[in-house]
């Protein structure tokens, strides 16, 4: 990555060090993200799907609005609908109409079977990811964990910005 960075053009920036540092970060991001999809795909999970479930499992037994759940799974209102159908045809969830105010007004709640499929889900990812995070020198774990936090407060931060023709 970083001979490509360097040869990129006789435009690049001089500290290109910090984008090959960011590429790696994204790199083991993305083959942590692979991994876990290896073992949660075949199960029927997407990114979306945990999260929704996660959040839902931590506000059970209040329900929650598709609405109320799409910022947590970083997708659109639209997305999250696709996302609510699957999780109902899986009988994890369950859809009701608000019978007390505007019944436009969607709730969505856990199952028996969506709490015991969620908590099967959480404990194979505690698991993976104590795999993972013990690998690291308990020193690092600390330092670790800001510079995760810093890294994503940057991202939220970053305005968008174009190349440069």
């Amino acid at each position: 990555m970083a001979d490509g960075l360097r040869n990129a053009g006789k435009r690049l920036p001089n500290d290109w060090r910090s984008g090959e540092l960011l590429a790696r970060f994204t790199a083991s991001a993305r083959a942590i993200h692979h991994g876990f999809m290896r073992s949660f795909g075949p199960l029927g999970w997407t990114d979306h799907k945990f999260i929704v479930m996660v959040v839902l499992s931590a506000l059970d037994p209040a329900p929650s609005t598709p609405s109320q759940l799409a910022p947590y799974a970083a997708i659109t209102r639209a997305s999250m609908s696709d996302v609510i159908e699957d999780l109902r045809r899986k009988g994890w969830i369950v859809r009701s109409r608000n019978s007390q105010g505007d019944r436009r007004t969607v709730w969505v709640t856990l199952t028996p079977k969506g709490r015991e499929a969620i908590a099967k889900a959480a404990s194979l990812y505690l698991r993976m990811a104590g795999q993972i995070v013990h690998q690291l020198p308990s020193d690092d774990i600390a330092a670790f964990e800001r510079i995760c936090e810093r890294l994503r407060f940057a991202g939220e931060a970053l305005a968008p910005q174009t190349a440069q023709p």
